[in-house]
């Protein structure tokens, strides 16, 4: 049964194989690694029957230690991947290419990858957004009007209209500014700016 990620569905690359060993019980699914340097691995697979012995190929690759998969398995990982996607060139796919397993693997890289450069900018803006933050910590008697809130929101637009708004992430999300820090901003920086 297919998988829905984003609703598109895609096939896990076991249910591609059975399909096909289904199809074609005296079918060849063969992997070659062709490969594998300075943390590269890839493979390539061919798909073929006796009546068509190229029926498709297909190739992966993979960075070791990129995922926690490939930490302790990226040789596997990448070769199980080939194989998917030879399979899918052969007809045994949902209404993608790319299996299951390699589009949920791109999506946690892309988000990792736009964690470490939403660290990256608080990092590079770290004193701006800790003036900003101590700015922001409640005086005994005061407003949400108060001088430092307003100082706070310079500090920030300080930074240009482009960074803040990047750093305008939930803290749910890994945002460096907590829900009340947010609450007493009031503005979000596309209207503050």
């Amino acid at each position: 049964m297919p998988v829905d990620i984003r609703g598109k569905p895609y096939k896990l690359i076991a249910e591609r194989v059975n399909a096909f060993r289904e199809d074609h019980p005296d079918g060849v699914i063969a992997t070659e690694r062709m490969e594998s340097e300075d943390g590269l691995v890839s493979f390539r697979s061919v798909i073929g029957t006796p009546a068509q012995p190229l029926l498709a190929s297909g190739h992966a690759e993979e960075v070791r230690g990129s995922t926690n998969i490939n930490k302790t398995s990226a040789l596997e990982n990448c070769e199980t991947s080939a194989v998917g996607r030879a399979l899918a060139f052969a007809g045994y796919a949902g209404t993608e290419i790319a299996s299951a397993d390699e589009v949920a693997n791109a999506i946690n890289q892309q988000a990792g990858m736009e964690h470490i450069e939403y660290m990256n900018l608080v990092r590079e803006h770290w004193d701006s957004i800790a003036d900003a933050k101590e700015l922001l910590i409640p005086i005994y008697g005061e407003n949400e009007d108060q001088a430092n809130v307003s100082g706070a929101r310079e500090v920030l637009k300080e930074l240009g209209e482009e960074v803040y708004v990047k750093l305008w992430k939930a803290p749910t999300k890994g945002g460096v500014f907590t829900t009340k820090e947010r609450q007493t901003l009031k503005v979000k920086p596309e209207d503050a700016l």
